[in-house]
């Protein structure tokens, strides 16, 4: 699978992920984006925007917009990723914790950290993907094989088959 590929259905599904946002100006005839009754967006109002739409207003010319990371790449999960790789579910996180990682990171300003989150998940769960591709259905009795791979996200599955 191509994640960025314009045709591929997980580069689209990726790219509809939410990022959370606030709004520098006021926005006339766009109060919908907000889930309310308010015809307009108003300065400081915070909404999650889809990442195709966030990160084109992010990067217009104007200042539209101001960029949070998701909850998916808090410290928080950062910290249990160093602590314990294999035990984080990142398919509960997001299910395309990898590609829309990537993403986001082009547009935030402190994006070195989160590049080395992913890098450093990715390589330390690598080890146990492949070891779940080569030793597929030889279950130990705790169910890891089960657990991890409940937890996997769409990238991890592409490399286990």
């Amino acid at each position: 699978m191509d994640f960025d590929s314009f045709y591929s259905i997980d580069s689209i599904l990726a790219d509809n992920q939410k990022v959370p946002s606030e709004f520098l100006t006021d926005v006339p005839g766009q109060g919908w984006l907000q889930g309310g009754l308010d015809k307009d967006i108003k300065e400081g109002a915070k909404v999650d925007l889809p990442y195709w739409m966030s990160s084109t207003l992010a990067l217009s010319e104007y200042d539209f917009l101001n960029l949070s990371i998701p909850a998916a790449f808090s410290t928080r999960v950062s910290n249990a990723l160093i602590a314990s790789p294999t035990f984080v579910k990142l398919a509960n996180l997001n299910h395309f914790w990898y590609s829309f990682g990537l993403r986001i990171s082009d547009l935030l300003e402190d994006n070195l950290k989160l590049q080395q989150s992913l890098r450093l998940a990715f390589s330390r769960r690598l080890i146990d993907i492949f070891d779940l591709g080569q030793y597929e259905g030889n279950v130990d009795e705790k169910g890891f094989e089960t657990e991890f791979k409940a937890g996997m996200d769409e990238l991890e599955k592409q490399h286990n088959q």
